[in-house]
C-alpha cells in the first residue's frame, strides 16, 4: 500500500478480513500510522510497513528526549501515541539543530549547507537510523525499520533494527 490516507488502508484491511482473504499486506511511511490499527482493529494483525522514523513510544534515548520535552512545553498532552509524523518531523529538527550548531555563529545558506554536508553517521539515538550528507547527497537518511501492526496493544512493533539502503 502506498499512499498518505490512513483510514483507507485500516478500512481495506477490514474489507480483506471480510472477504476472507488471510493475507499478510505491506506498506509505506505513509500507511503506517497507529490510526491504521484503531480502525482495522484485529483485521490489522498481518499488516506489515516500513518507516523512516521511531513511534512515539519507542525505546531510545532521542525518543525519550523527544516525550519528555514535549511533554515538558505541553503538559496535559499525554496520550500513547502520536502521529509517526511527529517523529519525523523531531527528527528533521534534531538534524538542522545539528547542522546550525557546526555552522556556527555567522551563518548563512552557504556555511549551513557547508555544515551539513558534514554530518556522517550522525547517531540519532533511535529516532531514526544514522544521518549521512555530502556534497553530492542530500537525502541525509536512507534506513528504514520494518513495523508489525499489534491489533492487542493498538501500536506497530519493530520487527528489525535500522535496515540502511546501499
Amino acid at each position: 500500500l502506498c499512499g498518505f490516507l490512513l483510514q483507507p488502508t485500516g478500512l481495506l484491511l477490514r474489507e480483506l478480513k471480510k472477504f476472507g482473504m488471510d493475507i499478510h499486506v505491506f506498506g509505506n511511511i505513509a500507511a503506517v500510522g497507529d490510526e491504521v490499527i484503531h480502525v482495522a482493529g484485529s483485521a490489522a494483525e498481518k499488516f506489515y510497513g516500513v518507516a523512516c522514523w521511531a513511534s512515539w513510544y519507542d525505546e531510545g534515548e532521542g525518543v525519550a528526549f523527544m516525550r519528555k520535552v514535549t511533554l515538558q512545553y505541553a503538559p496535559g498532552t499525554e496520550k500513547p501515541y502520536r502521529g509517526k509524523y511527529y517523529s519525523g518531523l523531531w527528527t528533521y529538527t534534531t538534524v538542522l539543530k545539528e547542522g546550525l550548531l557546526r555552522a556556527g555563529r555567522d551563518i548563512d545558506g552557504e556555511r549551513l549547507v557547508t555544515a551539513l554536508e558534514s554530518i556522517k553517521d550522525f547517531d540519532m539515538k533511535g529516532l531514526s537510523g544514522p544521518v549521512n550528507f555530502s556534497s553530492s547527497n542530500h537525502k541525509g537518511l536512507n534506513s528504514v525499520k520494518v513495523f508489525k501492526a499489534d491489533p492487542s496493544s493498538g501500536k506497530f512493533v519493530p520487527v528489525t533494527g535500522w535496515k540502511i539502503s546501499k
